[in-house]
């Protein structure tokens, strides 16, 4: 099993592509756009967690749960997320 970037990385990460879509992005382009950014490796990007779901889209999913549950993030459509406009603050 390759190694992916902990779930603060990946949220990071996640929160810094959608800052730079101010309209939102659907979930495969997060999930792509993730990668790019991380710099993952096609193993990475391509580790087959169950059926035909990658690793990092499960772990992706995850990190758009917390997100949203955090108030950090909407979906604003299906599959379509971008930041919320004014987000939680998350100091602990």
């Amino acid at each position: 099993m390759v190694q992916l970037p902990n779930s603060k990385a990946l949220n990071d990460a996640m929160l810094a592509v959608l800052a730079k879509s101010p309209k939102g992005l659907k979930t495969n382009e997060i999930d792509s756009a993730v990668a790019d950014l991380l710099g993952l490796t096609e193993e990475q990007r391509s580790q087959i967690r169950q059926g035909n779901r990658s690793e990092l889209s499960y772990r992706l999913a995850w990190e758009r749960t917390h997100a949203k549950r955090a108030g950090t993030i909407v979906r604003v459509g299906t599959r379509t997320w971008m930041l919320a406009e004014n987000p939680k603050s998350n100091n602990g």
